[in-house]
């Protein structure tokens, strides 16, 4: 079970932290860092960047450095957001140069024309805090504050430990102040690394007001019962979308709705089409704001991926009302809880079998009352507090 493994008391009655932190003179001042937030919507960093600058507004003065307007709290970092190059990049004529020098050159150039206004901004400006949510790029800008004017960091790492932890043990190498996680598990890889790093274990969040069981549905013109999968796609993906494509193959009836897109979006869709047909498989894409009534419209929603650092559209489906078939993993059986069923996934009649479960019952309550444990506000204030210890390390109390 994923906890809040670090505890700390940094005032003597902390059920006042809230009314303490949103009643001083001069708010703390934190900056959040991600360049493609507001242009990208499908990505999990850059949601959790608009939603905690949202809900953190209340305890401090927020900005968010981002790639387009996301709200009062928003500011354009002044750099190239990733997707504005990303068609460039996979040109024939300009491929074959550029991924000689990076795996992924349109996040490389993200990265690298934000960081002198990112930098400039935070040196200019008054700040008590830098957020980097963008991994490297923004931590190489947050340290190099540091090393100026002493600016402590909080970082969350969001890619778990996937390859192997290799994010996660160069991401270390800058030593944010604080370190937030999202399992036990990445905690003692990173103190395995690092054995000095303050670690703070906090879940992921879902906006419950955004994603609701009541509302506005959709005919997706498929044959129910509808298998939703959300999830990029790229073949030889960790998300492996073909396992819940052959699952679904076995069923005698549903259909599966694969929502997302990516280079290899044409491979999928004729795989598919091959395995289900037409009647039974689509393959579409949705804006964020749709995406409530696109879970809201499934019956089930299943994502077999291996090594997700924790997986947003699992509690997105679950705020809406939906029941979820996965990995059984430590993180998913504890993200699903009882609502839903976690199974071999490896094994497509095993899988199938999870699947034509899962459609014999009723799991709209419990689905909802799990997301609940995941509400922004309450992951917010675990934010809060881990914000206020990281700037104002002497006051915390060691339990």
């Amino acid at each position: 079970m994923v906890t809040q493994e670090v505890k700390y008391n940094l005032y003597e009655d902390k059920q006042n932290s809230e009314l303490l932190a949103a009643s001083f003179a001069n708010r703390p001042r934190v900056v959040l860092i991600h360049p493609s937030a507001g242009v990208c919507w499908s990505g999990g960093s850059e949601i959790f960047a608009i939603e905690l600058a949202r809900h953190l507004t209340p305890y401090f003065e927020i900005t968010l450095l981002s790639g387009a307007n996301c709200g009062d709290f928003s500011r354009i970092s002044g750099g190239i957001p990733r997707s504005d190059v990303y068609n460039f990049v996979r040109n024939p004529l300009i491929a074959p140069f550029v991924y000689r020098f990076a795996t992924h050159p349109d996040i490389l150039i993200e990265h690298l024309t934000n960081f002198l206004p990112c930098l400039l901004y935070l040196l200019t400006n008054p700040v008590d805090l830098i957020f980097p949510c963008n991994d490297y790029g923004g931590l190489m800008v947050a340290a190099c504050v540091r090393a100026i004017k002493g600016t402590p960091i909080l970082f969350t790492e969001h890619v778990g430990l996937m390859g192997n932890g290799r994010s996660l043990s160069r991401n270390l190498k800058f030593h944010p102040n604080k370190l937030v996680v999202f399992s036990s598990e990445i905690a003692e890889f990173a103190r395995h690394q690092q054995p000095n790093q303050a670690i703070n274990i906090i879940p992921n969040g879902v906006d419950l007001s955004h994603f609701t069981p009541e509302g506005e549905k959709i005919d997706f013109g498929l044959s129910g019962p509808i298998i939703l999968c959300v999830a990029s796609l790229k073949r030889q993906s960790h998300k492996r979308v073909e396992l819940a494509m052959q699952a679904v193959s076995r069923l005698s009836s549903g259909s599966l709705l694969l929502c997302g897109d990516g280079l290899d979006r044409e491979y999928f869709q004729n795989l598919g089409e091959e395995l289900l047909g037409k009647q039974r498989f689509a393959v579409r894409s949705f804006s964020y704001d749709q995406m409530p009534q696109v879970y809201r419209s499934a019956d089930i929603f299943t994502l077999p991926s291996i090594d997700e650092p924790f997986g947003l559209a699992y509690i997105e489906a679950m705020a809406s009302g939906v029941p979820v078939v996965a990995t059984d993993d430590a993180m998913r059986r504890y993200i699903i809880g009882n609502a839903g069923i976690v199974c071999d996934v490896t094994n497509p009649d095993i899988y199938a079998q999870a699947l034509k479960n899962t459609l014999e019952r009723d799991w709209k309550i419990l689905s909802r009352e799990n997301a609940m444990r995941f509400s922004w506000e309450a992951i917010a204030s675990m934010y809060r507090d881990a914000i206020l210890e990281t700037i104002y390390p002497n006051q915390k109390q060691e339990n």
